[in-house]
């Protein structure tokens, strides 16, 4: 281990490992065991945040972690990799932890099930909860849901509804709220959180962050316009049917030059997203002002174009966007100098990244990793825990908005 890792974790009071093993079991018996070894021995635990790739099965890892740590409440749950400073890994079988403290105990640990059923009750639900407890406005919550509701075909949990109901029901309470949307693969075939006790589907879980933590964030981008700015005429859902009038599959092949074959070939379509410009439309290009939406398929009987959300509405004026290895990287790093520069010489006591798994070098094809900035900078001063989302969730625009092709990364130091 490099010396000023070893350092800096070795006088953190949160501790992080990962570990890859086939077996769910020995893995978070041995992340849990690695990670408390890092700590004083007479150490009171409070609770542990672990993402874990999803070859892993969610019950044996539970029980793991419980065999090495007892009742310890646990959160987070299942990405398609698994981020540290030591390297960045998507074979299926990791499994990553942050282990606190008693004196960083979550305020609160609240989840809701039904996504199935309703998105946005679940999100009212949750944030109703979180405006009872009446939080400081500098209060950080992690949120985390599973982002499978069916498969195959892929259906997905969405979660621009969960956060608008998650604001429906916050009323004038304003947290920082950070998360995401959790799954096991690539091919979208499950997700699952763990929400403090249990595992679960079809669920949400928010952790309220101890008032002592601020947290503060940056958004990763790496993608560029492909087209001028087009109209959405018809949309259902997250199917987009019509741009300027036309057939939305049609105006893809037109404007990118890719045959029809080459776009039905690939699911998800690794190069493509549809973002939407806020501020000045004819402000220069600044991709901090796009939200961005992954189109995850094509579906040729309706000429259609299938995407991660369904926010995206008739009158949506968008641009198609097609991305950039080496502004990826870019991006990657001036936001994280940015951040810790942001700090002001207080010590980040650990990190915390959430990367699009379509950001992956296994999902992208790149040569060079788009984490190792994150990795590099960032590891070096504190814990570091981090995975590949589904979809990512971060301040953007006044509040909270489900981002894809982005990265998230957030650092928390302590107010004394």
């Amino acid at each position: 281990m490099h010396a000023t890792l070893a350092s800096a974790l070795a006088s953190s009071p949160v501790a992080v490992s990962q570990v890859r093993q086939a077996d769910a079991f020995t893995a978070a018996r041995e992340a849990a065991r690695q990670a408390r070894d890092q700590l004083p021995a007479d150490a009171e635990l409070g609770w542990l945040l672990t993402f874990a790739g999803g070859q892993h099965d969610p019950a044996a890892l539970l029980a793991g972690f419980r065999a090495e740590l007892g009742d310890l409440p646990v959160v987070g749950g299942c990405g398609t990799g698994v981020i540290t400073a030591a390297a960045a890994s998507g074979t299926g079988y990791e499994c990553g932890v942050l282990l606190f403290p008693a004196s960083l105990t979550p305020t609160a640990i609240l989840s809701a099930t039904g996504l199935d059923q309703d998105e946005v009750a679940v999100g009212r639900r949750l944030g109703a909860e979180l405006c009872a407890l009446d939080l400081p406005a500098a209060s950080t919550v992690l949120l985390f849901y599973d982002s499978v509701k069916s498969a195959p075909p892929p259906v997905l949990h969405l979660g621009s509804r969960l956060l608008d109901g998650l604001y429906e029901g916050l009323a004038d309470a304003h947290p920082q709220v950070i998360g995401a949307g959790m799954l096991t693969d690539f091919d979208l075939s499950s997700g699952y959180v763990f929400d403090g006790r249990e595992v679960r589907r079809h669920a949400a879980v928010a952790v309220v962050l101890p008032p002592g933590l601020v947290g503060r964030v940056a958004i990763m981008h790496g993608c560029l316009p492909a087209s001028p700015f087009l109209e959405i005429t018809r949309i259902e859902g997250a199917r987009v049917l019509e741009l300027d009038g036309r057939p939305a599959l049609s105006v893809v092949e037109e404007r990118l030059g890719v045959s029809r074959e080459d776009l039905l070939a690939r699911h998800p379509l690794p190069a493509l997203t549809l973002g939407e410009k806020h501020g000045d439309p004819f402000a220069p290009f600044n991709d901090g002002q796009y939200v961005n939406r992954l189109v995850i398929a094509v579906d040729p009987a309706d000429d259609a174009l299938v995407l991660f959300e369904a926010d995206f509405q008739v009158g949506s004026k968008i641009q198609l966007m097609a991305y950039e290895p080496w502004r990826m990287i870019d991006s990657a790093r001036e936001q994280t100098l940015s951040l810790l520069a942001s700090l002001e010489q207080r010590p980040p006591l650990f990190g915390l990244y959430i990367d699009c798994a379509g950001r992956s070098m296994a999902f992208s094809g790149m040569d060079e990793d788009e984490t190792a900035p994150v990795r590099q900078e960032v590891g070096a001063l504190c814990p570091l825990l981090g995975f590949y989302s589904g979809v990512e969730i971060a301040p953007f625009m006044g509040r909270a908005r489900p981002l894809d092709w982005t990265g998230v990364l957030a650092l928390f130091t302590l107010t004394t």
